[in-house]
């Protein structure tokens, strides 16, 4: 007797495809403007950001392609004004990184 169960394939996932394609017409420089504006709102006066990466550039560039970057920036204000986001929370801990904001339309939805 054989199963008939799907297999799992590895590599990425249809929503890493579909972001990828949109990350490719977007404009370097306005994934540029929504991370400087990231670090401007989220880590004021640090020395130290964390980089722009491969994987926090394809979700921005994705949600730049979809949004547009003015509601990008509405998107990190609004995670910046949660305070279950910005470590007012049980564990102390913040959940306010560039790929979580942008994971998927959810995430950018949930903070316009």
């Amino acid at each position: 007797m054989t199963s008939t169960a799907p297999r799992k394939t590895r590599g990425p996932s249809r929503l890493t495809r579909e972001q990828r394609q949109k990350a490719e017409k977007v404009d370097p420089q306005l994934v540029d403007q929504v991370y400087q504006y990231w670090c401007f709102v989220m880590r004021p006066g640090r020395k130290r950001v964390p980089a722009l990466d491969a994987k926090r550039y394809l979700k921005v560039a994705a949600a730049v392609s979809d949004y547009g970057v003015d509601d990008c920036r509405r998107a990190i204000r609004g995670c910046a004004a949660s305070d279950f986001h910005m470590g007012r929370n049980k564990q102390n801990k913040r959940y306010d990184d560039l790929e979580l904001i942008f994971r998927d339309q959810d995430h950018v939805e949930r903070f316009l």
